[in-house]
């Protein structure tokens, strides 16, 4: 056990150097940028879908080599400009032009405002428009799908930089063919032919590590390095499962876990001072690293209700609410309300006899009633105290529904 904790803290360390090591070129990577144009919602999410799949540092030499094209054009235009101004900067254009050689792209997804007469152009596949908008909007990939519904048929056709990649009629509930068919077109433009596309249709509560590093699939989907490949599964309630595995085009990630038995639970009890059971234990801690499935929790407290709760589910944690003992009576809400309205009605009583027996001591001076006017100006006070104190109690027990 201790030889897989030390084995498992190294792997940690491995990838926390190799983050530190590339780090650098994260922080110094030029965006490779592609933009989306359609009016479809179901087609919209394919595409963001497809690129945020293929997402992270683009590959292919096509589109390294189209970008390095765009890269030398603004540079020749930029140093054009400089030459214009000043002859001295010519040499810190050439500088940046070989620093930039090395630097990698990372794929960036943006959002463009159009207006509808552009995309009515782009739609039409209109070859100035899209160099227009490409140059205008500094984008390196250009994806217009031309999608219109009928029914509950989608009829879309995909452009890409105005070459039409794909022209398909599909279900609009039934995506996930078509965007598989859409990723594999698109993995060619993004990645280098290294990188597959490999199936991972895992349930949603198992976590998935690839070299140590988590992912989660798009639509059961990784794209995913050509080779050997170390992965780990974990999942609430069952065992950890690690396998090597070879990955290339067509392969397919599937595991199968077997229950621990035990599962690490936390419980947050409120009030925090609450006496825990688990299965008539007590526990010294809130934190139990080896829970028995299925288990029964019980929490009690002095004045409080007993809480029990059994459970066959493979829980991480348990939120348990204490209720006084004082919410067992069915009628305190009813007793709460009589004590508000009888305050309010006590308030408003004495208040009015207090205004009352000053505009008669206004009135008639000689006939005494300062102390009859100084007494209910007593009570009222004390009315209207116990008005506010009694209506907090009343929404207190009214917000507790009981």
């Amino acid at each position: 056990m201790n030889s897989l904790k030390a084995i498992s803290i190294s792997r940690k360390k491995l990838s926390i150097l190799l983050f530190l090591m590339f780090l650098p070129a994260l922080l110094w990577a030029e965006p490779f940028r592609a933009a989306i144009v359609t009016d479809s919602q179901p087609y919209q999410s394919i595409l963001e879908d497809a690129l945020r799949l293929l997402s992270g540092e683009v590959t292919s030499p096509q589109s390294l080599a189209l970008y390095e094209d765009k890269r030398e054009e603004r540079q020749r235009l930029e140093k054009e400009k400089a030459v214009s101004e000043a002859r001295q900067a010519e040499r810190a254009y050439a500088e940046n032009e070989t620093q930039a050689e090395s630097t990698p792209l990372l794929l960036e997804v943006v959002t463009l405002s159009l207006s509808d007469a552009e995309k009515d152009f782009l739609y039409q596949n209109d070859e100035d428009a899209v160099r227009f908008i490409k140059l205008r909007d500094d984008i390196d990939l250009l994806l217009v799908a031309d999608a219109s519904e009928d029914g509950m048929l989608t009829e879309a056709t995909l452009y890409s930089d105005g070459e039409e990649l794909r022209s398909t009629l599909f279900i609009i509930e039934e995506t996930d063919d078509e965007f598989l068919e859409v990723a594999g077109l698109l993995k060619p433009i993004v990645k280098d032919d290294s990188v597959s596309l490999v199936k991972a249709d895992l349930p949603s509560s198992v976590s998935i590590a690839i070299d140590g590093e988590s992912v989660v699939p798009v639509r059961g989907y990784l794209a995913l390095e050509d080779g050997e490949h170390h992965i780990s599964y974990a999942a609430p309630g069952y065992m950890t499962k690690e396998i090597e595995m070879e990955t290339q085009e067509g392969a397919e990630i599937t595991t199968a876990l077997e229950p621990s038995g035990t599962i690490r639970l936390f419980v947050s009890p409120r009030p925090y001072d609450a006496a825990i059971y688990l299965n008539g234990l007590k526990l010294d801690t809130h934190s139990v690293p080896e829970a028995p499935l299925p288990f029964q929790l019980t929490a009690t407290r002095e004045s409080f209700r007993t809480y029990a709760v059994q459970s066959r589910l493979a829980l991480d944690r348990i939120e348990v609410m204490l209720y006084p003992g004082w919410m067992d009576d069915v009628d305190i809400v009813e007793k709460a309300k009589d004590r508000f309205y009888s305050n309010l009605l006590s308030t408003i009583v004495s208040f009015g006899c207090y205004v009352a027996s000053g505009a008669l001591e206004d009135i008639y001076p000689q006939a005494g009633l300062s102390p009859a006017t100084g007494l209910f100006m007593g009570i009222s006070f004390v009315g209207l105290v116990e008005l506010f104190d009694s209506m907090f109690d009343y929404f207190q027990m009214a917000r507790a529904g009981i």
